[in-house]
């Protein structure tokens, strides 16, 4: 549970970390309506809040012109608004796949503008495989099928708290490489942790 105080902060941050915001809505609902307006507050949350949120919080989104069926329906399983949000992330970019893989590929040229730091990262991605040889063979990469160009070597290297968030969002298939990924930040590996997902659990058991 998010502490109240933390929460508080949270929804007032511009830069609020986007799974901070969605464990908020979850699990302190009067919170909705300041996590609705938050700019960090993406897509697949605002529906999950518009269709479960408290009467203030839709009421909020409904402002804004954002509502359950402007986005395509209703979420079908409110018992587990986690995957429900993901869900409807998922459905918001099938329905515009050109606007959310922009979205996506603007901000991480935004993140990495130049070449050279591309290229200035790589000793580090290279010192990390060879700190780990072993735990690297027996780890299969998973194949990389999102639309927005996200690698397996991204998710297990990069330090960019910005991308690694947009690929545990964009990117499932590379959530086993995130939880490896020894920058990720505390409260996405406690997400990870709440999905059950075989992969991912040894994935967290790897970091121990």
């Amino acid at each position: 549970m998010v502490d109240y105080d933390a929460a508080v902060a949270a929804v007032q941050d511009p830069n609020a970390d986007p799974i901070l915001l969605a464990k908020i809505a979850y699990e302190n609902p009067e919170f909705g309506a300041n996590v609705a307006v938050n700019p960090r507050c993406y897509p697949g949350l605002k529906r999950w809040i518009a269709e479960f949120g408290d009467e203030r919080a839709r009421e909020t989104l409904a402002q804004y012109g954002f509502t359950a069926d402007a986005f395509g329906g209703p979420v079908q399983d409110q018992e587990a608004p986690e995957q429900a949000a993901q869900q409807a992330a998922d459905a918001y970019a099938a329905d515009q796949p050109a606007t959310a893989q922009q979205t996506a590929n603007d901000q991480y040229a935004a993140a990495q503008p130049a070449a050279d730091q591309t290229a200035a990262a790589q000793p580090a991605a290279d010192q990390y495989a060879a700190q780990q040889p072993a735990a690297q063979a027996a780890f299969e990469e998973p194949v990389a099928t999102n639309p927005y160009g996200f690698t397996a070597e991204q998710a297990l290297t990069t330090t960019d708290q910005m991308q690694i968030a947009q690929i545990a969002q964009y990117a499932p298939e590379l959530r086993a490489c995130i939880a490896r990924n020894p920058n990720t930040y505390p409260a996405l590996i406690e997400w990870l942790g709440q999905l059950g997902d075989p992969a991912i659990n040894a994935a967290l058991a790897f970091r121990q």
